[in-house]
């Protein structure tokens, strides 16, 4: 029965220990090469987002914001 509790609680320890270092966001096993593709792919797409977002920037007016125009 001892032998069950201690594998048990080695069990959980472990798993707690092995969700903390495999988390979805990190590269752990991972070839640098791969890595290095995934970083060019995003280049353009980066510079579509540049374009979209000065692009919505000339879309805004260019008036000041008065959070006290309906109360007066």
């Amino acid at each position: 029965m001892r032998l069950l509790i201690a594998a048990l609680a080695l069990t959980v320890m472990i798993g707690g220990a092995l969700a903390q270092t495999a988390s979805p966001g990190s590269h752990v096993g991972q070839n640098i090469s791969k890595l290095e593709a995934d970083a060019d792919r995003n280049k353009p797409k980066a510079k579509a987002d540049e374009k979209a977002y000065n692009a919505a920037l000339r879309t805004l007016p260019n008036k000041q914001y008065d959070p006290w125009r309906g109360v007066r």
